[in-house]
């Protein structure tokens, strides 16, 4: 029998403390079908937006009219962060302050006035901006979750050499099932190693299967460290790695701890045979 499974392990990273990170706004180059690797090793699945700007200048959402504090739509979402110009006319005459006069919601494409600002309740404006194209998994790219991989699809929406900007979020529970199923193996034969004659692999004690499940996870830890490691070099992908192996060494102690009063004890030689030792030394 196997003391720990697959989601008895999945749901103990899900509830780790290594980084769950959200990245926006990553910037990659896409040429040809080359697979280009983000700065980050393990992907969530489907949480990933592929965005690039096709707009060569701003965008002019003309007269809008702010009442009180309430949100304003704008024709498009997606707005690109720091683009936005809004002005009392359309020739420009006083160009208004964000955070100061008026608050943008750049996901959603909306506006509003703030009250004390220069902008008074009821006034027009008019707005210019640019926004984001969102391209389609399957029809503008592929994406690699395990490897971090994207590539550009020949027929899609993405130009040739166009520049892309991602937003996706990591988190431990991205780890593949394979892994997790090997790492779970490995764990039960060196448990099996060391398992004291008076226990045997039918041995359903929770003790063998906390540690068990630790041990587990100590090996997919110290795992996901070298593969960071391997393939990426940034800033960030280092703190993960460093996060993943500190949490290899936390789960590799705590789970022999946890294993103790199962394992054949180690050998201690006698002090009288250290003395016979030393004296033939």
């Amino acid at each position: 029998m196997s003391w720990t499974d697959l989601n008895t392990v999945k749901k103990h990273l899900m509830q780790s403390d290594v980084t769950v990170g959200s990245v926006e706004n990553e910037q990659h180059t896409l040429w040809g079908t080359d697979p280009v690797q983000l700065n980050s090793a393990v992907i969530t699945e489907d949480s990933e937006k592929v965005k690039t700007i096709d707009l060569t200048i701003p965008y002019e959402e003309g007269a809008v009219v702010l009442n009180t504090t309430s949100w304003r739509s704008l024709d498009e979402e997606e707005i690109v962060p720091d683009s936005v110009v809004v002005a009392n006319d359309a020739l420009r005459s006083i160009v208004y302050t964000e955070g100061e006069d008026y608050v943008i919601d750049y996901d959603q494409g909306k506006i509003r006035r703030i009250s004390g600002g220069a902008i008074g309740d009821g006034d027009t404006v008019y707005v210019w901006y640019l926004y984001y194209t969102v391209h389609s998994q399957d029809t503008d790219y592929t994406i690699d979750y395990e490897a971090g991989m994207i590539t550009r699809i020949d027929l899609g929406r993405i130009a040739d050499g166009g520049i892309v900007y991602v937003d996706y979020t990591t988190t431990a529970s991205s780890v593949p099932d394979a892994l997790i199923e090997e790492a779970i193996t490995e764990a039960e034969d060196k448990i099996l190693t060391r398992l004291s004659e008076s226990y045997s692999s039918s041995s359903t004690d929770q003790g063998l299967i906390t540690g068990a499940t630790e041990l587990a996870i100590s090996i997919i830890a110290n795992a996901k460290a070298m593969d960071i490691m391997n393939r990426l070099h940034s800033a960030d992908s280092d703190d993960i790695a460093r996060q993943w192996r500190e949490m290899s060494c936390r789960y590799e102690i705590q789970a022999w701890r946890t294993l103790a009063s199962f394992l054949n004890k180690p050998a201690v030689r006698t002090a009288k045979t250290r003395i016979n030792m030393s004296l033939h030394s």
